[in-house]
């Protein structure tokens, strides 16, 4: 009776080709194979098992060769792998430097592990679940080979990972100060690499080249302008508001620079200059006066006689004008003598007379004319 001398286990793929020989002792002139996996078949002539497996799984068959003595059999254990994976997830992707991202490997069949290699820095793998997570930490192309391994083997795919700059973030200061008549500029600052730059609802004077981070010009109005910044690169665009304040131009003082005024006499003195002025100032004044800050309005009665020069200014949001006032206080003029000595006198002749003028107001000088010989 035949003997099977063949091995008593052998492995198969599904998908693969596979073959396996009954062999037995003996001069068999027929074999046979029970309890093969669906795809294989056995040739009862030669005991050639061969076919592709179409499912995995371990199956116990019962392998057989006879002759004309009988028929010796033996099991064989079969184990049938399944397919190598194959991966089916998009063989690129993109996501964005500084943002959490995600990528899910995914492949047939019976995967038991993953496995990505060539990541980029912020970014892993959970070899468990195939998950592809992080923050990417730099931008760049990066090649990464996949794979998934079951029993059967491992399969890889490329992947090709682009991780891009984010939009620009706008980073300079959101409020800025210029004056009309005054060269003004603003430098747009931005993170991230901004290819271009814009600015609207700018104020009348100003304008901005979008090919660089510059905001320029002479400003004509004051006032306040809320201005829409903008700054792009190949991700977006990034936007931020600066309250830019135009203030108007300093005040220049236009009223006559000399004045003059009397001791004992009231005196005013208007402060007049340009650019709508919000206050007023005056320094160096003479005793006795005084200047109202709100209108300009130097007022009073000077106690002293002299010349000053007085700093006179007039200020508003964008600065202060001043010039120099010369101011001449003089004594008022005295009245006129009054004559208060007696209208008549006697004299004798021959003999010494005398007769004093005398007169209020203090006089400084005296005259008599139409007197007598002598």
């Amino acid at each position: 009776v035949p003997v099977i001398t063949g091995a008593s286990s052998a492995q198969a793929q599904v998908g693969a080709a596979f073959s396996y020989q009954i062999s037995a002792t003996h001069s068999p002139t027929g074999f046979d194979a029970t309890g093969l996996p669906a795809g294989l078949t056995v040739n009862t002539g030669t005991g050639l098992i061969s076919g592709t497996p179409s499912s995995a799984g371990t199956s116990i068959v019962t392998v057989s060769a006879t002759n004309a003595s009988g028929t010796g059999s033996a099991a064989l254990t079969l184990t049938v792998l399944p397919a190598v994976p194959t991966i089916t997830s998009a063989a690129s992707a993109s996501g964005m430097m500084g943002v959490a991202f995600q990528y899910q490997i995914q492949a047939a069949p019976s995967i038991v592990c993953y496995n990505a290699t060539g990541l980029p820095a912020g970014l892993s793998v959970n070899t468990a679940t195939g998950l592809i997570s992080g923050t990417p930490a730099a931008s760049g192309t990066s090649a990464i080979t996949l794979s998934a391994t079951n029993t059967g083997g491992t399969g890889t795919r490329l992947l090709t990972l682009t991780i891009a700059v984010p939009p620009p973030v706008i980073t300079s200061a959101g409020t800025a100060q210029g004056q009309v008549g005054i060269a003004f500029s603003y430098t747009i600052t931005a993170t991230n690499s901004p290819t271009s730059f814009n600015a609207t609802s700018l104020p009348d004077g100003l304008s901005i080249n979008q090919t660089n981070d510059k905001l320029t010009g002479v400003p004509t109005a004051a006032g306040t302008f809320t201005v829409n910044l903008s700054a792009t690169n190949n991700s977006g665009t990034g936007t931020a508001i600066c309250v830019l304040t135009i203030l108007p131009p300093s005040p220049v003082i236009t009223s006559i620079l000399s004045a003059t005024g009397k001791t004992g006499t009231a005196f005013s003195y208007q402060i007049l200059a340009t650019n709508n002025p919000t206050s007023f100032g005056a320094a160096g004044l003479p005793a006795g006066l005084s200047v109202n800050t709100a209108t300009g309005l130097i007022s009073g009665t000077p106690t002293a006689a002299g010349s000053t020069n007085v700093a006179v200014s007039a200020a508003n949001a964008g600065g202060t004008g001043s010039a120099t006032l010369q101011l001449t206080i003089t004594l008022p003029p005295l009245p006129v003598p009054v004559i208060t000595s007696a209208p008549t006198a006697n004299a004798t002749v021959g003999t010494f007379f005398s007769y004093q003028i005398t007169a209020a107001n203090s006089p400084t000088s005296y005259s008599a004319t139409g007197l007598p010989a002598g």
